[in-house]
């Protein structure tokens, strides 16, 4: 197999895109309320522009009550009034496409709020209501209760009684989040609308929440936990046998119109690049999804994240490694995050925060790790800083998920329980650690240049190491800091060489080595090295391209040279070292 063919090389902006997650309620305050906001956006997109970015994707900024931070939506065609107006939005996206910008959305369609006036109708027209059939309802089960035994994600069932009517409605994820039944052609044009309004409005594209969740098989989930009456999982909830029929009716109806549209497609238990390459193959029906296996490389199988497990590195290369190289062979794309919205910040997770020194390291080598990798680069909000997670207390807690496993664990100990492994695993991996406003400065007061709201006022708790370093202005311009690391990656390697390190084959190196995740990239005759140790120890490791000279130059080093005595085929890693070599020829 050719080296064009195994990187199927076809030229498309979007695999060239780097991608900048913002969570707007986090990003910048512009109007002293203590929540972020459009305009905050807005002010803010030279920054993005200057450190590479080519889209801004935006978390939801629709009408909702917030029970799960705008992923409850009463409204799709309404701006949350906290966030700005829909002339806001407009100068927004007038402002970045005026500066080489793409916007896309976040389109959340498998559920809606419980205050949508679609489903206010479902409820109060009664089971012949014209609406009842938009969502999903059921007669109870064989005992009189819920249909099915299945657990929502945030806790509990996932049916829940209306009396009046004596059915039950599905919610996968919060009782407030009542899932839509996309068997029913009405919902899916409706849906089709929605996508329509925003991109008439000039909206670039979409990333679609757990889109795979859009079709169900209405069976018991096998029973994994027998302690819990409602099963936890993904099983029967996602990747029903009408996913990919949908998709390909959104293409027909709407995306095949709007040329050049982004699309992305959150799918969780799309666990091996087998079962995603048809969500993929050809940029059809999308053009990436995310995939979570790498970010669930720490939980324990069939639990909540909450609960961890130990893991080794070659568990990430046997993930990250088999789905490039499975979709390099097969005409599929990947996409590239460490960090999103639901995920806890990455550097303890991966790396090491437990000194500022190590940090600095950690946040540089894995900056080089994921901006090397074969895929779409999503960074997400703060990433390009090195910010890291945050210490709780029950009363900091703003996630539901967060806030249900708490009280959950609670209602189990005895009255007065140490609650503290709660809060502990919840500064490991809990949402929250995401949400914490964005580090502007360390010269604005309490509110880190995010807002000038009193800290009281402010959503949620701002991350107190700001005034450490870990902000955009204290790293502004400052050679050796995370942001210029990050700047010099995305702007002057990433798309170097006809963008070697966007389409250049992947090959893993030294695969069982439990200390150094090592690759190469090869597009023609350039061939990209990448070395990067994931232990805070120093070790020695030996190239199995030959000497170290023969690597070719470097290109980038996280510790900006390499040590004194190098010979030989072994290079001399410094903790959490990253480096990037180039060479040309065979």
């Amino acid at each position: 197999m050719t080296s064009l063919l195994k990187a199927n090389l076809t030229p498309e902006w979007w695999k060239e895109a780097n991608v900048y997650q913002i969570y707007p309620w986090s990003f910048k305050d512009t109007t002293g309320t203590g929540t972020g906001d459009l305009n905050g956006i807005t002010s803010k997109l030279q920054y993005l522009k200057d450190l590479g970015i080519d889209v801004v994707w935006m978390s939801p900024i629709y009408a909702s009550p917030m029970k799960d931070m705008g992923y409850d939506i009463s409204d799709y065609r309404a701006i949350h009034p906290t966030l700005g107006t829909m002339k806001d939005w407009e100068d927004l996206v007038a402002k970045a496409h005026q500066i080489g910008l793409k916007v896309v959305m976040d389109l959340v369609v498998n559920h809606t709020s419980d205050q949508h006036a679609w489903f206010q109708e479902s409820v109060k027209g009664g089971k012949e209501g014209p609406k009842r059939d938009w969502y999903i309802w059921r007669e109870p089960g064989k005992d009189g209760k819920e249909p099915f035994n299945w657990g929502a994600i945030f806790g509990g069932s996932a049916w829940e009684l209306d009396e009046a009517s004596g059915e039950y409605y599905c919610h996968v994820f919060d009782v407030s989040q009542p899932d839509l039944n996309w068997e029913n052609p009405d919902v899916r044009e409706a849906v089709w609308e929605v996508m329509r309004f925003w991109l008439d409005k000039g909206c670039d594209g979409f990333r679609m929440d757990v889109i795979n969740c859009i079709s169900k098989i209405f069976e018991d989930a096998p029973v994994t936990d027998p302690s819990e009456k409602f099963q936890f999982g993904l099983v029967n909830r996602f990747n029903g046998p009408h996913v990919i029929e949908y998709l390909n009716e959104m293409n027909e109806k709407v995306l095949d119109h709007y040329p050049g549209s982004f699309t992305v497609g959150e799918t969780p238990g799309v666990n091996v690049p087998e079962k995603g390459i048809k969500y993929v193959q050809g940029g059809r029906p999308l053009q990436m999804i995310f995939n979570f296996e790498h970010v669930f490389i720490d939980v324990q199988p069939g639990r909540k994240c909450f609960f961890m497990k130990d893991w080794k590195l070659t568990e990430l290369k046997d993930i990250l490694g088999t789905w490039m190289t499975y979709m390099q062979e097969n005409n599929g794309w990947d996409s590239l995050y460490l960090e999103n919205h639901d995920q806890p910040r990455i550097l303890a997770r991966y790396a090491s925060t437990r000194t500022p020194t190590l940090r600095l390291a950690s946040a540089k080598m894995l900056a080089i790790f994921h901006a090397t990798g074969r895929g779409t680069l999503f960074l997400y909000q703060g990433q390009e800083i090195g910010m890291a997670n945050s210490t709780w207390t029950y009363d900091d807690l703003r996630d539901v998920e967060e806030i249900n496993y708490y009280n959950e664990e609670k209602a189990k100990r005895p009255e007065g329980a140490d609650m503290q492994d709660c809060l502990d695993a919840i500064g490991r991996i809990g949402r929250d650690n995401a949400r914490t406003p964005v580090q502007w400065s360390a010269d604005e007061g309490e509110g880190a240049g995010f807002s000038t709201a009193p800290k009281e006022k402010i959503w949620i708790k701002i991350n107190p190491d700001f005034r450490e370093g870990w902000n955009a202005r204290a790293q502004e311009g400052v050679e050796g800091s995370v942001l210029e690391f990050w700047r010099g990656l995305l702007l002057k390697v990433r798309k170097a060489d006809g963008g070697a390190l966007v389409y250049g084959v992947f090959e893993m190196l030294d695969y069982g080595n439990e200390d150094v995740y090592a690759y190469t990239r090869t597009l023609g005759e350039v061939v990209y090295t990448v070395v990067c140790s994931f232990t805070e120890r120093e070790v020695g490791w030996v190239c199995p391209l030959g000497e170290v000279g023969e690597v070719g130059e470097l290109m980038v080093g996280s510790y900006g040279g390499v040590m004194d005595g190098e010979k030989g085929g072994e290079m001399k890693l410094r903790p959490f070292e990253g480096r990037i070599y180039r060479r040309t020829g065979s």
